[in-house]
């Protein structure tokens, strides 16, 4: 039976976790060990572990026994240490990301096990466990406040920080926007991340919403004019393969409506990024940047890549719950179960695009 060792989260802002009281408790009555690192910021306090059975410690994951399994969120703080144990987590380097060979040498240099939540996928290739619907839910509501503050100023938006429930995001984007008829676009309104978006803006008054996806998409030509006749524009589609940009900054140069790019896809770092109109996520503290090609008339752009951490808890208890039998089964099993294998793999091919694979 493996050791599981939840970690603190490294990225500022984040209060969601893989692993909830519940989940824990789950895993210490099938005998599983289950150590959770304290921490202040999470949704769960660590009473809330304790009380599920889980053993409390003021360590950080790199001084955990060498044969626990560190489970986490986002990736890990940037440092040029080598990493070491085996690591359950969204590292964002299996697809060329900018960064990505640093960190995936780091993991070689330790000889560490990295199976990225991203790819952990059933026999379809659908991921077991996903925080897309409430991504789609906060990055359609963020895209919504966002319009509201820059139709009044082109002062930077504050800072944003968690709701206490899917309803007080709601209403408080109800109450910014007033009474107003607006055109809102969903690409990729099919999935997991485009439902929730949808989910969102159907809630709204007066909002108009066309919702995008592949027969929409490959029906018109790159990039879109027909975006240029909304006031926002959500993207949902999940980058899996190359794709002709869907915004450029000639095409902004046309612009007289569209005012917000809410990217809750977010692949700035990607480079077949098809929202050509910027290059850095956003952030927590400052969650709108200016698109390029924008200087008639101002588009901003939302491209924070951990949404669901403004709704922490509902996406939490959801996203932790498809995974843990998953994970309960990877800890109980002496051989890599089918999920993890595939995971296993995509690891190794990530490390070979760097030349790093043994």
């Amino acid at each position: 039976m493996k050791t599981l060792w939840l970690r603190r989260e490294d990225k500022a802002g984040e209060a969601r976790v893989a692993l909830t009281p519940t989940g824990a408790r789950t895993l210490v009555n099938e005998g599983v060990p289950v150590y959770v690192e304290t921490c202040v910021n999470r949704v769960f306090r660590d009473e809330e572990y304790a009380a599920a059975g889980a053993v409390l410690t003021p360590l950080s994951w790199w001084q955990a026994p060498q044969d626990a399994v560190v489970l986490g969120l986002k990736e890990l703080a940037e440092n040029p240490t080598p990493i070491h144990h085996t690591h359950i987590y969204f590292s964002h380097t299996f697809k060329g990301q900018s960064g990505a060979a640093a960190v995936l040498e780091r993991h070689a240099r330790g000889d560490s096990a990295l199976f990225d939540l991203e790819f952990l996928q059933d026999d379809q290739g659908r991921r077991i466990a996903a925080f897309g619907y409430w991504a789609g839910f906060v990055g359609a509501a963020l895209g919504m406040l966002g319009l509201a503050h820059y139709q009044r100023t082109e002062t930077p938006f504050p800072p944003v920080r968690p709701f206490a429930s899917q309803q007080a995001l709601v209403e408080t984007v109800q109450q910014a926007l007033g009474e107003q008829s607006l055109k809102v676009l969903v690409m990729g309104a099919l999935g997991r991340c485009g439902t929730g978006a949808t989910d969102l803006l159907r809630q709204l008054s007066g909002v108009s919403l066309s919702r995008w996806d592949l027969p929409e998409f490959n029906a018109v030509e790159k990039p879109i004019a027909a975006l240029l006749e909304q006031d926002v524009f959500v993207n949902c589609v999940y980058l899996r393969e190359p794709i002709h940009p869907m915004v450029d900054t000639a095409l902004l140069a046309r612009n007289r409506r569209l005012r917000i790019i809410s990217d809750v896809s977010c692949d700035p770092n990607n480079p077949n990024n098809p929202i050509a109109v910027y290059n850095a996520t956003t952030s927590l503290d400052v969650p709108f940047c200016r698109a390029r090609g924008s200087a008639d008339w101002p588009v901003f752009v939302q491209a924070i890549d951990h949404l669901p951490t403004l709704l922490p808890r509902e996406a939490s208890e959801e996203f932790a719950a498809a995974l843990l039998p998953h994970l309960l089964e990877f800890l109980r099993s002496t051989q890599l179960p089918m999920v993890w294998r595939n995971a296993a793999a995509r690891h190794q091919e990530a490390k070979a695009r760097y030349g790093l694979a043994e």
